[in-house]
């Protein structure tokens, strides 16, 4: 409890993450995990490590739950998988000012997919390291970490090689596959005391590590924590499914979407709130904007922004009634309203041939204003200059919107009569193509949001700041 308040005010965008999570003590973790609904840890490591790592490690699972590292393992072997997620995402970590081991390993620019097979397979009978990458030919990505050869100097209790190579202590080499493994994951779990624990891959990784079946989830609930800044376990809505079940598929992709949509609105919630405390690592704002693609419904994204936008505090004088019963007083979120809010429209020519996106916009904008209820709603209209301006309540928007223009794209005109009338809205909402590079030379003292009915920008056109919300499925 004291970490996630630790968290909430020094690091926002982590701790209000870990903040929608229960914390629960679990025995069988060796450090600390998360599986996408609850973050468990073991008492002993707690209580014997320094708070500034425990947020770190708390930091580190929230973080690899957001880029879905709990729902995207599939059939992968577990504590490789385990590795790759901890080298993409230390880099992260440091940027945004934590501290972990000097060993720690830093992967730049890939995802978890393209770490893991990076990753050396696990020898079939333990021996070397397992922990740099193999020679492949090309420039691999340097390390962040002092050490640069292993992780596993990074954690006393880690005293192999971080577990990426020695299955055989796990002593059970007649096991053939994940279904043994579930009978006997409660006894290899239940007391989290040694320092070969975590580091015990499952049998089935030596011969192959990549073929341990879709049900391998008996395999998530051993503890697997190479470099001791946490684990990311599979997400819990995913282990009561079994693949032999009829339909389990279909309900296995249908969960597994549900719970990514869940995590996408998180960040964006967290990162809306860590804006407004102006402590937003960089890498994390360019992590969550890559994150909002078309896997989750603009109307949602859109809500979400919206709702988030209204000025948020953090009151302790109403703690947080869902943790009082068990002792910790968190603080509250109280609304403070927002006053005006612009709309801008850009009228160039193409929006004219696609009538049905400025209809599905402008009607969910109505739906959110009506929630939120702005004192004032500027809608403008611009191409390549204003063509048009009007001033709403946020209770009486009309049903629908006249264009008015055609001709080409230029970002700047909307800003610049924002500016001359003196006009400060606390958020502006841009309905655009993206099709243009004109942008404002000064980025607008209230939050932007670009809402993208055209294809993804690449370099020349992409925003220079602002967030992104590109509209699908019209």
């Amino acid at each position: 409890g004291d970490c996630v308040t630790g968290l909430l005010r020094s690091q926002p965008f982590f701790g209000n993450l870990a903040l929608r999570l229960p914390v629960l003590p679990d025995p069988t973790r060796k450090t600390l995990g998360c599986d996408g609904q609850n973050i468990r840890y073991s008492s002993q490591w707690v209580a014997e490590t320094d708070a500034h790592r425990v947020q770190a490690a708390i930091a580190r699972v929230v973080l690899a739950c957001a880029l879905k590292h709990h729902t995207r393992r599939d059939d992968r072997n577990p504590e490789r998988w385990q590795h790759a997620s901890q080298l993409v995402t230390h880099g992260m970590l440091r940027d945004a000012g934590f501290t972990l081991p000097e060993d720690a390993e830093a992967w730049e620019g890939m995802s978890v997919e393209e770490a893991y097979d990076r990753l050396p397979e696990p020898e079939p009978e333990g021996g070397g390291s397992g922990q740099s990458p193999p020679d492949m030919g090309m420039a691999m990505p340097a390390s962040a970490g002092a050490g640069g050869d292993s992780d596993d100097a990074e954690d006393p209790d880690s005293d192999d090689s971080g577990g990426q190579d020695d299955p055989d202590k796990q002593g059970n080499t007649d096991e053939p596959d994940d279904a043994d493994d579930q009978e006997d994951s409660g006894d290899s779990n239940d007391t989290g005391d040694t320092d070969d624990q975590h580091n015990k891959p499952d049998q089935q990784d030596d011969p192959n590590p990549d073929s341990t079946g879709d049900d391998a989830e008996p395999e998530t609930q051993k503890s697997h924590d190479p470099a001791g800044t946490g684990e990311v376990m599979d997400s819990f809505q995913l282990q009561d499914q079994t693949s032999d079940q009829p339909g389990s598929s279909a309900t296995d992709e249908t969960l597994k979407n549900e719970e990514e949509r869940k995590w996408d609105e998180a960040m964006h919630q967290a990162l809306s709130i860590a804006k407004a405390e102006g402590k937003v690592p960089g890498q994390v704002r360019e992590m969550v904007q890559d994150a909002h693609t078309s896997t989750v419904d603009w109307r949602t994204l859109l809500r979400r922004y919206m709702v988030d936008a209204v000025k948020r505090d953090y009151s302790w004088s109403v703690p947080n009634r869902r943790f009082i019963d068990g002792g910790l007083y968190m603080p509250s979120i109280r609304s403070e309203g927002i006053e005006s809010i612009a709309v801008i429209i850009d009228t160039s020519g193409s929006i004219w041939c696609r009538p049905k996106i400025l209809e599905a916009f402008w009607s969910e904008v109505r739906r959110i204003m009506l929630e939120i209820q702005p004192q004032e709603v500027i809608v403008l209209q611009v191409d390549t200059r204003l063509q048009d301006v009007a001033e709403y309540s946020g209770s009486d928007l009309p049903d629908g919107i006249e264009l008015k223009g055609g001709g080409g794209t230029d970002f700047r005109p909307g800003f610049e009569w924002l500016e001359e009338q003196g006009k400060q809205p606390g958020v502006c909402l841009y309905l655009t193509d993206m099709e243009c590079s004109s942008y404002p030379e000064t980025e607008p003292s209230g939050s932007v949001a670009w809402i993208n009915w055209g294809d993804v920008p690449d370099d020349w056109n992409r925003e220079p700041w602002g967030e992104r919300i590109d509209m699908d499925g019209l």
